[in-house]
């Protein structure tokens, strides 16, 4: 941890509570300064403390991207995609430092932002600058090799011009603020979120240095630019400007992530609009496309929940399309399958048996040559009350919703009630 040493000229030197500050300390080191604003005494330490408070609940840390990395809704291909937009800001963040460096006119100030920048430029071992050991993530960890080649969106470009444009053409109390509260200051709890989600998304422990250096590191750096930050502290609407620009961070980096997250939804289902816009046949001459009566399917799914009478099987019809998904499924005389339900819609046309289907706790009797609808999200369950096997052919959309879904289609798709107890 860095300490102060400023200047009396400088009028605070603290550190913010997070990492340790007593108000005896911070008092003795000159956080308590005069605010032309409010012609009053401004106590830094408190204004620190609202900060930060501020900057912890946020509504930046409900972000779409960050649920989804902790429910591990992604994919390592979505992955790819999200830290090689993700890159485009990594490669350029000593820019940032560098012009906060250029603006700041106190020479103390300059040598502490530029301990920052050198160790974000590794110093005199070039290859543990920090973009260099994120570059070894993308190839290494997540298989993309050429860098050079990484389309960036429109949005991830805008999010980088912006980020540097605030701190190029803001006072250096500002862009001090925006880089530690906003940007520094945030790094451990984002970067644990995003090694929850890399994690669960298979990516091995082994790859994930950069996330756990920055981790460990950048409380420092933000105590670093808080200190530059706070020694405008007597500047007028010190308060207010920190806290915009703080917020000004964070907002461009949600709206970046919630960019981030909905391109990852387009991409999952983009080969199959590109194939329907394309308006060529999909056929093969090797694929089936008939399915004879009492032929056998490819096993799928199979219950058996003794107290709550559940027992059926579900056979997949072995054709090969995109969209649709065919199922058969088979329940005994007297029995039923799980109460539940799924990101997919389902149309059933009862082969054989009779009994009900019941559609969010409304029963719809059924008879063979019967047709029902359950909407996707709906509660829906389907008794056998016959004294024969009960067989429903079921048409589902899993190959458009399976792609779509962000989430593990078999543990969060597939619903059942608490009542069975798992």
């Amino acid at each position: 941890m860095i300490h102060s040493d400023f200047p009396p000229s400088t009028r605070s030197t603290g550190n913010g509570p997070a990492n340790g500050t007593t108000r005896e300390t911070a008092t003795a080191n000159g956080l308590t300064a005069a605010s032309p604003a409010s012609g009053g005494e401004v106590d830094a330490l408190q204004v620190l403390l609202h900060l930060e408070e501020r900057q912890a609940t946020h509504p930046f840390w409900d972000n779409r991207l960050f649920l989804a990395c902790k429910a591990g809704a992604l994919k390592l291909e979505d992955f790819r995609y999200i830290f090689s937009q993700y890159y485009l800001y990594s490669r350029n963040f000593t820019r940032y430092l560098a012009g906060l460096l250029a603006n700041c006119e106190d020479d103390l100030l300059r040598a502490r932002i530029t301990e920052n920048l050198w160790e974000e430029s590794g110093g005199t071992e070039l290859e543990k600058r920090h973009a260099q050991i994120f570059r070894k993530f993308l190839q290494e960890g997540l298989g993309i090799q050429d860098l050079a080649g990484i389309e960036h969106a429109d949005f991830s470009r805008y999010f980088v011009k912006e980020y540097l444009d605030f701190i190029l053409r803001g006072h250096p109390m500002e862009a001090a603020a925006f880089l530690s509260l906003g940007t520094e200051g945030i790094v451990a709890r984002m970067y644990g979120i995003f090694v929850e989600g890399l994690l669960k998304a298979g990516i091995p422990e082994e790859q994930l240095s950069f996330f756990r250096i920055h981790m460990e590191c950048d409380d420092a750096h933000a105590f670093t630019l808080q200190q530059v930050m706070l020694s405008y502290a007597g500047e007028r609407s010190w308060s207010t400007r920190c806290q915009d620009a703080m917020e000004r961070a964070l907002t461009l980096r949600a709206r970046f992530f919630e960019n981030l997250y909905e391109a990852v939804q387009t991409r999952r289902v983009r080969s199959i609009l590109e194939k329907i816009q394309a308006r060529k046949s999909l056929a093969l001459p090797s694929e089936g496309f008939h399915h004879p009566a009492g032929a056998e399917g490819e096993a799928l799914y199979t219950n058996a929940i003794e107290k709550l009478n559940i027992k059926f099987e579900v056979d997949r019809i072995p054709f090969r399309p995109e969209v649709l998904d065919p199922r058969l499924v088979y329940i005994p005389p007297g029995k039923c399958n799980e109460h539940h339900r799924h990101a997919h819609e389902t149309v059933f046309y009862v082969v054989q048996g009779t009994g009900y289907v019941l559609i969010d706790y409304a029963p719809q009797e059924v008879k063979a040559g019967d047709i029902v609808f359950a909407p996707r999200w709906c509660m829906h369950q389907t008794q056998n009350t016959g004294s024969d096997e009960m067989i429903l052919l079921a048409i589902t959309d899993f190959g458009l919703t399976g792609k779509g879904f962000l989430g593990d289609y078999e543990k969060t798709a597939r619903m059942k009630r608490a009542a069975a107890g798992e």
